[in-house]
């Protein structure tokens, strides 16, 4: 049997030099903050700055989820709709 496909809203505090903002994006599973991490910025190699926040591949910018939440579809496609995540 097929697991069913989850929705789970997922938002990063994301900083970028100086400059530190928010970013959400859907994900199809439940994961580790390090897989969200991961899968959201494409890093190579799994490089703490502090408990769960996360280096680039660079090791210039950092990015640590801030809350997860598990969605319904049609919640789902409305922010999808509204440009909020994809």
């Amino acid at each position: 049997m097929k697991a069913k496909k989850k929705n789970i809203l997922v938002q990063f505090d994301i900083q970028v030099g100086e400059y530190e903002h928010s970013e959400h994006y859907l994900f199809d599973k439940k994961m580790s903050e390090w897989e969200y991490c991961k899968r959201f910025w494409d890093i190579d190699k799994k490089s703490e700055l502090d408990d769960n926040v996360f280096w680039d591949n660079y090791m210039m910018n950092a990015i640590s989820v801030y809350s997860e939440k598990e969605i319904t579809n049609k919640q789902a496609n409305t922010l999808k709709e509204l440009g909020v995540c994809f």
